[in-house]
């Protein structure tokens, strides 16, 4: 394989994990750097304008394994090769299904993986917000054996040589979870500022992270201790308390590493859009419910 305008490029098409594994081993002792291909939204275009120019590509489709998920007692877990399309409908997480749904375009759905997102890392990304808020484990398989890291962990030291990530996990829903983004043309453009809510109404507590203000998806902490004041026999919390969590999710993503200026759109003008989207997720999860309305008989 020819990279356009590039030297030639070694191609690997391996049909398991344990294949694509000893792959990314032997390059690694070669000291060859390697780009992983499964849907290809980012490696593709990089690879046609030259701005990437991989000596070895380890090609994914074909590993089925990766495209795998499952549901266990307290977990979900989601294969790397799963696509957004693929877990827009997904029943059993609505709020991983409610994030795949806004992600880019329907092409970028039916090709974008749950492995590519964790890949590229982008602090704007949908799929990292949500599995932020989700406190998800990244699954990682390598010649030596079988790991799992903390999504922050991960984000940090990335794919170590030699290593592929096989899963996300995540736990199973236990109360209401939604998604909010904001951006050009909502749906085929990037997030500009999002926020992902998810209440767990078993340890009685609400997690909450915003992407596209910070220098990565980021919790707000201060914000969800407000799941004290929330009335857990009901699952629903007092009146005002909704514009609350809204004001501490600002002030939380405002002291965090910045993500960096942007001239059309001001770090004080994403803040606000964070604090803004916060709060409508916390009354969309957590508002209480109007009683029916009933007319008078006489």
């Amino acid at each position: 394989m020819t990279t356009p305008g590039g030297p030639s490029t070694a191609l690997h098409r391996p049909g398991t994990v344990g294949e694509a594994v000893a792959s990314l081993a032997a390059e690694a002792r070669a000291g060859r750097p390697v780009e992983l291909l499964a849907g290809g939204t980012d490696l593709v275009p990089a690879l046609r304008t030259g701005t990437r120019r991989p000596a070895v590509i380890v090609a994914l489709r074909r590993v089925l394994e990766l495209r795998v998920r499952g549901a266990g007692a307290d977990t979900l877990t989601i294969g790397a090769g799963v696509t957004y399309t693929e877990l827009a409908g997904w029943s059993l997480s609505p709020g991983l299904a409610a994030t795949s749904r806004v992600v880019g375009s329907v092409q970028i759905r039916n090709c974008g993986t749950v492995g590519g997102a964790l890949g590229s890392a982008n602090p704007r990304g949908d799929l990292l917000t949500f599995l932020t808020a989700a406190q998800a484990e990244v699954l990682i398989t390598s010649e030596s054996g079988s790991r799992a890291a903390g999504l922050d962990d991960f984000l940090n030291t990335g794919r170590l040589p030699g290593e592929l990530v096989t899963a996300v996990r995540v736990p199973r829903p236990s109360g209401p979870q939604t998604y909010l983004k904001i951006g050009g043309r909502q749906a085929a453009f990037p997030s500009l500022v999002s926020c992902a809510l998810l209440v767990d109404r078993v340890r009685e507590r609400v997690c909450c992270a915003v992407g596209g203000v910070a220098a990565r998806p980021w919790r707000v902490a201060e914000a969800e201790r407000l799941a004290a004041d929330v009335d857990w026999s009901t699952g629903t919390a007092p009146t005002g308390l909704a514009r609350r969590f809204g004001e501490l999710a600002a002030a939380d993503v405002r002291a965090a590493p910045p993500l960096g200026e942007d001239p059309r759109h001001p770090l004080e003008y994403r803040v606000h859009a964070a604090g803004v989207l916060a709060a409508r997720a916390f009354a969309r999860c957590l508002a209480p419910r109007a009683a029916p309305h009933r007319e008078d008989t006489p």
